[in-house]
């Protein structure tokens, strides 16, 4: 956690007093709903009460990095993000460069996803000298923090960034192409996944989205779009350029764009943005094609319902995993029992990338037993001592000695 020692030192203490109570470690998760607080106070400021309520919300369901949402080890992406935001506060309501700079400076030592909209900090900087002291500060602390008293300090100094890469034509055309798939194809999938999981909804979870739907049209079919017309599309170009600034981390990085798996923890910055393109275009557009109030509204109320039934199948996807992985850890506590083993490296094998893409209970291929720091967790979880006996995937490690095989609900040694 060099590279972040704000996250880190979050996390870390959370680790630290989760030894006594592990629920402690999930309080993680509560700072999602802390960067939705920001979110919401912000956009207050400046645009209104009912729109800064509609960012909120789409932002919430949205299905750009859910691993924000639902992780609590993803704590890093939510503090990244209240910073940046109130970075961009303090520039463009109060005009306060330093303090600006100070919570850009917190949200890049939480997590490097921001680092590119530095370039939208310095947009919104209307003096010259003023960009300059923004520039100069916040690149000259990082810089040397990350170059000097990072390699000092810590022992265990690592850095997740590769510029090399972005002389890799192969590679920056895998982004662009897996960039335009994430808009254009996986987005829309995920909504069918989403609604194909409506069975495994509860009554009170569908009511609760054909209620917020509603509210969503009330509020907004006596709304007065018209009025700030020029800002919205201001706003919208914004979100585009910060979209495609925002994907460029991935040209520094052996990451992907994409929304299905544990990767989708990196596009903190784009699941953001992407709301405001996507609120600024419909509402800019309706008033432009002179769709009405009414038109406008039923549209945004139908957005909203199939965002919030996609975000609680995701939902429930999440809570299915921990139950599969749980299930795993648990048969596989019983099959060493059962073959007397007490200490050594257990393989665990099953068909995981299959197991994510058909079975029906996953939406965007939630996170299942698969890298090995989370085996420790899930061991002692489940009655296996971490410290005597280290569970691999065979993924991952295929050089053990013992090897189970979990299969249609079933474990079974096969070496």
């Amino acid at each position: 956690m060099a590279a972040r020692p704000i996250s880190g030192i979050v996390t870390g203490t959370l680790i630290f007093f989760s030894k006594s109570n592990e629920y402690i470690y999930l309080l993680g998760v509560l700072f999602f709903p802390l960067s939705l607080l920001a979110i919401y106070c912000i956009a207050k400021k400046i645009l209104s009460k009912e729109l800064a309520s509609l960012i909120t919300l789409l932002y919430s369901c949205s299905l750009i990095g859910t691993s924000i949402q639902f992780s609590s080890i993803m704590l890093n992406s939510n503090l990244a993000t209240i910073f940046f935001l109130l970075s961009i506060y303090f520039i463009y309501v109060r005009e306060k460069i330093i303090i600006s700079s100070l919570f850009f400076i917190a949200s890049i030592l939480s997590y490097e996803i921001f680092l590119p909209l530095i370039l939208l900090n310095l947009f919104l900087i209307k003096d010259n000298k003023k960009r300059i002291l923004f520039l100069l500060l916040t690149s000259g602390i990082i810089i040397i923090f990350r170059k000097i008293i990072q390699p000092s300090i810590f022992v265990n100094s690592y850095q997740r960034d590769e510029v090399n890469k972005i002389f890799e034509f192969k590679r920056v055309l895998q982004i662009a192409v897996f960039s335009l798939k994430l808009f254009f194809k996986d987005l829309f999938v995920g909504i069918y996944k989403g609604l194909l999981n409506i069975r495994n909804l509860h009554v009170i979870e569908i009511l609760s989205a054909f209620l917020i739907s509603f509210v969503t049209y009330k509020v907004f079919s006596g709304y007065d779009f018209k009025s700030n017309l020029k800002e919205y599309k201001k706003i919208g170009l914004i979100s585009f350029l910060s979209i495609m600034f925002g994907l460029s981390i991935f040209l520094f990085s052996s990451y992907i764009p994409t929304i299905f798996g544990f990767d989708n923890r990196n596009l903190g910055a784009i699941r953001l943005f992407y709301t405001l393109l996507v609120v600024s275009l419909i509402v800019y557009s309706s008033v432009k094609l002179k769709l009405g109030n009414k038109i406008t509204s039923a549209f945004l109320a139908v957005i909203a319902f199939l965002l919030v039934i996609t975000n609680l199948s995701v939902k429930n996807s999440w809570s299915y995993a921990v139950k599969f992985n749980n299930e795993i850890f648990t048969k596989l506590n019983t099959a060493l029992q059962s073959n007397h083993i007490e200490a050594g490296e257990v393989c665990l094998k099953y068909d995981i990338f299959n197991e994510v893409k058909t079975n029906p209970r996953f939406t965007l291929r939630e996170p299942i037993f698969y890298n090995n720091w989370e085996s420790p967790m899930l061991s002692q979880m489940n009655g296996i001592d971490p410290h005597k006996i280290h569970v691999y995937n065979i993924e991952r490690k295929a050089d053990c000695n013992i090897v189970f095989l979990y299969k249609n609900g079933i474990i079974t040694r096969i070496k």
